[in-house]
């Protein structure tokens, strides 16, 4: 099967050695500065419709994967226009080009658990039938462009599939989010490169995390499935952690100790208490569930950055 990602960051790259592994003809697509740092990866620019038309005549794929995004929560606060042009209108952009080119490939557009907002708790997590209440820029833009999808899907006879994966965390993802953030650190500490304190935001908020390699086997799962019976797929683990008890988990695997101090600067301007969701459909549609335990995702995590440094901006796996 040939297979397009838009978009090479951490979860592309895990999702692309995954896929070649299984037999798949993988091409990835980045932005140009993005493209000419890796070789073999194709250039595109989602806010500009000519430049998807043409990778997809290039590549002519049956499934595209849509990863590209503001992915930041903390950065859609402060670029909310960039946010909306790149997640809702470079969403549109795909989809256009998809209906012209490509009709009969599924699209698979990956959304995110942030969108249900305020609508669930630990004694009710979210499932799929329930309204959304996106309470970030981010969620915000999530949430419009799964709208958009579903509704032109239905009326252009498209295959789409919108996913709704829980946080996730794994090697090569930035800093700027909650686990790499700690992890790294956690090894600049280590390191006699930073005083044994740790500036942290809200260690309150519990949210329901996932290791990236059971996010990517779910992405697997739904490229190969025949055309699916749902078009909405939270991705979850169903058990709601706080902040804080991942933190603890990777202070009890540091060398040294470490001294935890609050930064108000690391603080969201509206930060959600429960994000928690149900991942039933995922079951039993795909007989899909998480496989990793969190200490042992955590684990892999910050060995990740011990390995690697904790000095570069790393972005790639």
């Amino acid at each position: 099967m040939k297979i397009l990602l838009i978009g090479g960051g951490f979860v592309g790259v895990h999702l692309m050695a995954a896929l070649k592994k299984r037999g798949h003809d993988v091409h990835v697509a980045d932005l140009p500065a993005v493209a000419a740092q890796n070789p073999g990866f194709l250039s595109i620019d989602i806010e500009n419709l000519e430049t998807v038309r043409a990778l997809f005549r290039q590549v002519g794929p049956d499934r595209v994967f849509l990863l590209a995004a503001v992915s930041s929560v903390a950065l859609s606060w402060r670029k909310p226009d960039l946010t909306v042009r790149v997640n809702v209108l470079g969403t549109l952009n795909v989809l256009t080009a998809m209906k012209e080119i490509i009709p009969e490939a599924r699209l698979i557009y990956v959304g995110s658990g942030e969108e249900y907002g305020t609508r669930c708790s630990e004694d009710h997590p979210f499932d799929e039938e329930m309204n959304c209440d996106p309470r970030n820029p981010y969620a915000v833009s999530k949430f419009a462009s799964g709208q958009i999808l579903e509704l032109l899907a239905v009326r252009d006879r498209l295959d789409i599939v919108h996913l709704r994966p829980s946080n996730h965390f794994g090697p090569g993802q930035k800093e700027g989010f909650v686990i790499p953030d700690f992890c790294s650190q956690i090894v600049r500490i280590e390191r006699q490169k930073q005083p044994p304190v740790m500036k942290v935001g809200c260690l309150d908020a519990r949210r329901d995390f996932l290791f990236v390699e059971d996010v990517v086997d779910a992405y697997v799962r739904i490229s190969e499935a025949s055309r699916l019976p749902h078009t909405v797929y939270n991705l979850s683990s169903g058990q709601a952690h706080s902040i804080r008890e991942m933190l603890d988990l990777l202070l009890s695997m540091s060398s040294i100790p470490v001294k935890v101090e609050t930064d108000p600067a690391k603080f969201r301007p509206v930060d959600i208490p429960v994000l928690v969701a149900s991942s039933r459909r995922a079951y039993e549609d795909l007989q899909w569930k998480p496989a990793h335990s969190l200490k042992e995702a955590l684990a892999v995590t910050l060995n990740w950055w011990r390995n690697r440094g904790a000095d570069a901006n790393l972005g790639k796996y």
